[in-house]
């Protein structure tokens, strides 16, 4: 139910963001944006890490209509209350709720977005998506667990897929936007869910 409820939601947003509108917009060229925000983590990843800093910057192709291109670089950092890892050397850690984990982690990543919505308007609503590669940096400190998870450092790199909407409000040539995404990118053995809430400039 609730999936139908999202699903017509995008398509409402959709339908209005490609509907004429006043002129006002950023012409047809190429644009850049920056963008820092909260990135909130969700499921299996929110049992760990904390909500921590984004920051965003992004490349991105304009047509004049509804379709955009983007290349997007991506940066976060949160620091974690409960192990993120819990399987080293072939060794598994213990579900005891009174372990105590220390550390962060780290996402740094890029990915190529598509962008639909409307581009005239004093407000201009939009949907973004997109698919990138991101590698995920951990460094985790369990006191009084066994020497494979004191002073952890893991590493791994694993494709990510996202979706979103936003809202730009134009400014002419440049624009002021705020933009939800969820991100879903294919750790292991859990994946690793965060939804970044941003604010920005494009110009």
């Amino acid at each position: 139910m609730r999936a139908s409820y999202l699903f017509t939601a995008l398509v409402g947003l959709g339908v209005f963001a490609v509907a004429p509108a006043p002129s006002l917009a950023q012409g047809p060229g190429i644009g850049l944006g920056v963008a820092a925000g909260a990135n909130v983590p969700t499921e299996d990843y929110d049992d760990a890490a904390k909500v921590g800093l984004v920051l965003n910057g992004f490349l991105e192709v304009r047509t004049g209509g509804p379709l955009g291109v983007r290349g997007t670089l991506f940066w976060s950092r949160s620091d974690i209350d409960n192990p993120l890892i819990r399987n080293n050397g072939g060794v598994t850690l213990p579900d005891d709720p009174n372990i105590n984990a220390t550390g962060n982690v780290d996402l740094v990543g890029g990915s190529l977005d598509l962008t639909l919505g409307r581009t005239h308007g004093l407000v201009q609503p939009y949907v973004v998506g997109g698919v990138g590669v991101f590698r995920r940096r951990v460094k985790q400190d369990v006191s009084g667990a066994v020497t494979e998870f004191n002073d952890l450092r893991h590493k791994d790199t694993d494709v990510g897929f996202n979706g979103g909407v936003g809202l730009r409000l134009s400014l002419g040539a440049a624009a002021i936007f705020a933009e939800a995404r969820y991100y879903t990118v294919s750790t292991k053995p859990d994946r690793t869910n965060f939804v970044p809430v941003v604010v920005g400039l494009s110009f």
